[in-house]
């Protein structure tokens, strides 16, 4: 059975993440999704606590989709912890400052995640397929860094119109691409 490794962002489990699971049940892969913290809670420290309880699965058959700013933090404990993932998915990823008017803890949360040039170079070797969804109307992330971030990681990026930042707030309830990537 193939595991998927689910990573939720800054508010929580997306909607989409619960379309995730029940398709990729029905295609009889076990998905796995974490409760990781949010918003004032979120530390590197608090996200790799929660990665070590699933640290068994990750090795060169692991899928992984993750969302916002759970991007960078697994991208951190990969090349913390020198782990080899099979695939991975990014929604929404980045690996740089950026600043929201009025959203304080969500800047101060970024400035964690920030990935350091080993890190975005350890993603690369360390993933053997790496694909960044992101939309043209994401109010969270700039788009100029939505690019770079599939620069920095190297992979495909794959551009859908009018889907915003995919979190709670677009009401995204399925995006279809991500179970055909996880499946071809």
């Amino acid at each position: 059975m193939k595991n998927v490794l689910l990573i939720h962002g800054f508010n929580g489990i997306p909607k989409i993440f619960n379309y995730f699971k029940q398709e990729l049940e029905k295609k009889n892969y076990h998905v796995i999704m974490p409760d990781f913290p949010v918003r004032d809670e979120i530390t590197v420290e608090k996200y790799f606590d929660i990665f070590e309880k699933y640290q068994s699965y990750f090795n060169k058959d692991l899928i992984v989709v993750a969302h916002s700013i759970g991007n960078p933090m697994f991208i951190k404990y990969i090349s913390k912890n020198n782990l080899n993932i099979g695939k991975y998915i990014s929604l929404a990823g980045f690996s740089k400052d950026y600043y929201n008017e009025g959203k304080d803890v969500l800047n101060e949360k970024v400035k964690l995640a920030i990935l350091t040039k080993k890190e975005k170079d350890d993603a690369k070797k360390l993933i053997m397929k790496r694909y960044s969804i992101y939309s043209d109307n994401d109010h969270i992330v700039p788009l100029k860094l939505l690019e770079e971030f599939c620069q920095d990681v190297n992979s495909e990026p794959i551009l859908i119109k009018d889907i915003g930042h995919m979190g709670k707030k677009s009401g995204l309830e399925e995006l279809p691409e991500v179970i055909k990537i996880i499946v071809k």
